[in-house]
């Protein structure tokens, strides 16, 4: 009985063995949630490898667990070794077998509560998004932390791994959304903005180009891949101009693009 901590390179396709790890408070969390380390955390828990030369040349790892009952059932782990080249790469599996699991695969939703990073199944219940499918004016009277885990499901469902920063505290982001289908995990900031309608009208107000300049800095400041700015309200034509002259380095996104992310996604059939 029992497991084996490891850390699994991608890059070369071997169990590497864990040299440190250690507690991160948020802010260190959150500093490696937005590099190539990312999936070397385990909630707060971050695993380095004993060999510090994948580190600088920049391989690619996940943490790694296997419980050492299951090299009764599988062969490729019965000459289990660190450092040997294997011939089957454990992340083709579409989900983590019983007694295996690796950092990459764990969830593809995490979000931040009681100053921890912990896995989550969904961000908002399904009842919401079916609702807004129904009706689009529900999205109008969503509290602004509802907001921001909607659209971070749906960016979930679009097929990105995604951490969702605590409201009031995220420093200008509000989730990361990571592209995990690249030699390096393409990773963007997203900022999303849910405008009160005004009393006297029915009309959220339209954002200034100042408010996408806000999350391109931010990104930028973080060393990041990109930024995406959503409103469920509109962006000006000076915001629009702006995002048109970076096309790789922002996007924005309104409620008109929400609608329709609401009825392409509105069902997790990849999940």
């Amino acid at each position: 009985m029992g497991s084996i901590r490891l850390i699994y390179d991608e890059t070369t396709h071997q169990f590497k063995e864990v040299g440190w790890w250690g507690q991160l408070n948020i802010e260190g969390t959150r500093k490696i949630m937005q590099g190539p380390l990312r999936y070397l955390l385990q909630g707060n828990t971050l695993y380095l490898p004993k060999d510090e030369s994948v580190l600088r040349e920049k391989h690619r790892l996940c943490w790694g667990r296997i419980r050492s009952e299951e090299f009764d059932f599988h062969d490729w782990l019965r000459d289990f070794a660190f450092d040997k080249v294997l011939d089957v790469n454990p992340l083709e599996y579409h989900t983590p077998f019983t007694g295996i699991g690796f950092g990459l695969l764990y969830s593809r939703r995490h979000m931040e509560q009681d100053e921890k990073r912990i896995p989550v199944r969904e961000f908002i219940g399904q009842e919401i998004i079916d609702s807004i499918a129904k009706n689009p004016e529900v999205l109008q009277g969503l509290s602004k932390t509802d907001f921001e885990k909607l659209m971070a499901e749906i960016f979930a469902r679009m097929g990105f791994h995604v951490d969702l920063y605590r409201p009031a505290k995220d420093d200008g982001i509000d989730f990361l959304a990571i592209d995990i289908g690249q030699n390096t995990p393409i990773i963007k900031a997203v900022q999303c903005k849910h405008p009160d309608i005004p009393t006297t009208g029915n009309k959220a107000r339209t954002l200034p180009v100042t408010t996408v300049r806000e999350i391109y800095g931010v990104a930028k400041a973080n060393d990041l891949n990109g930024a995406i700015a959503i409103t469920s309200s509109t962006y000006s034509p000076e915001a629009k101009q702006f995002a048109d002259l970076k096309p790789e380095e922002i996007q924005v996104s309104n409620a008109e693009d929400i609608s329709k992310w609401i009825m392409r996604y509105r069902w997790n059939k990849d999940e």
